[in-house]
């Protein structure tokens, strides 16, 4: 199985049993940002100290109201949240599939707060090599940290996955000799982004843009579809411009410590204070790419890989292409490349 058989039962009994109810507006995972990290407009550490955060009461409150399978701790860097292992425990206790999204320099130091339930993951971003990566994130030695921490958490008896930022000058041999490194210490799966700038693009310049990440991505089919990628095989037709998708940020939402960001985390146009103000307040019509010229650069996983695990604008064979895509997969395997003629 491509992920843990628990967490793919619990999700399609969720979704079978929320299409039998009739529901439109599915949300497949909710993020928590308890520090205020993806949504804050602060700089520095100052502001960084005296930015709010959310309460785990609050944290669990966000978490009954908006019912999701599967939980992501993100914002940031989570491992700094002064309750994290008691944040981490309680969501965990509640049966949910946790996904902690962390930088990996501090995993080391928190290993001991959280034991390694079948249901949690830690989710650490690697973007390259150690020279790439540590260039992207202007942090001499982020990498190594990182990696020591991985190994930490495999052989603590820990799932991890991988998280990597494709951007449109990306060197994808890199990014396969990176997932050898990884593959060689255990890593279980591997989960591709794309960047999208936050600047605001027309539709021309925008064009070009997705023209290049669609090139990035048809190399990242060929020189990595022998790892265990976690992407799901419809967004990665989409990421590659072979079909179109709607967004439907309503799938993935995020709550911090302002409340759910509205419509997405990515435009922040303002907050609700309840997930369900968040879908039925929002005018969902004027969002996504050809609706909103600030969506147009977007191609973020929480809009559009989410369509896809809905089932948002199928094409025949969808169903048992998501089955196969599961069955084929191995946590911590990697298949013989299958050679061209």
């Amino acid at each position: 199985m491509r992920y843990p058989l628990g967490l793919v039962l619990d999700s399609a009994r969720y979704l079978a049993s929320r299409k039998l109810r009739g529901d439109k507006k599915i949300p497949v995972m909710l993020s928590l940002d308890p520090m205020g990290g993806c949504t804050s407009t602060c700089s520095g550490a100052v502001e960084a100290e005296r930015r709010p955060m959310l309460s785990v009461g609050q944290c669990l409150a966000a978490m009954k109201e908006c019912n999701t399978p599967i939980v992501a701790i993100c914002g940031g860097e989570p491992l700094e949240y002064p309750e994290i292992a008691r944040l981490t425990r309680e969501i965990l206790e509640r049966g949910k599939h946790l996904f902690l999204c962390t930088d990996g320099t501090l995993i080391r130091r928190r290993l001991h707060m959280i034991p390694p339930y079948t249901n949690f993951f830690w989710n650490v971003k690697l973007d390259g090599t150690e020279a790439v990566h540590d260039r992207r994130t202007a942090r001499p030695g982020v990498f190594a940290e990182a990696l020591d921490g991985v190994k930490a958490a495999k052989n603590a008896g820990f799932f991890v996955v991988a998280t990597t930022t494709i951007y449109s000058d990306s060197d994808l041999c890199d990014v396969a000799s990176l997932y050898e490194q990884l593959h060689a210490i255990h890593v279980d799966g591997y989960m591709l982004s794309p960047h999208y700038p936050a600047r605001q693009m027309c539709r021309n310049s925008a064009a070009a843009f997705h023209e290049k990440m669609r090139q990035r991505f048809r190399e990242a089919s060929d020189l990595l579809s022998e790892y265990n990628l976690l992407t799901s095989p419809i967004y990665l037709e989409y990421l590659r411009g072979e079909r179109e998708l709607d967004c439907c940020a309503w799938g993935s939402p995020l709550y911090g410590p302002q409340g759910w960001a509205a419509p997405c985390t990515q435009l922040s146009y303002g907050f609700e204070k309840q997930y369900k103000s968040l879908v039925e307040k929002t005018a969902w019509e004027n969002f996504g790419r050809g609706m909103n010229p600030r969506c147009e650069p977007c191609s973020s996983h929480a809009g559009y890989e989410t369509a896809a695990l809905l089932g948002m604008n199928p094409k025949a064979g969808d169903f048992w292409k998501m089955v196969a895509w599961q069955l084929q997969g191995g946590l911590g395997e990697k298949r013989e490349r299958a050679h061209k003629p």
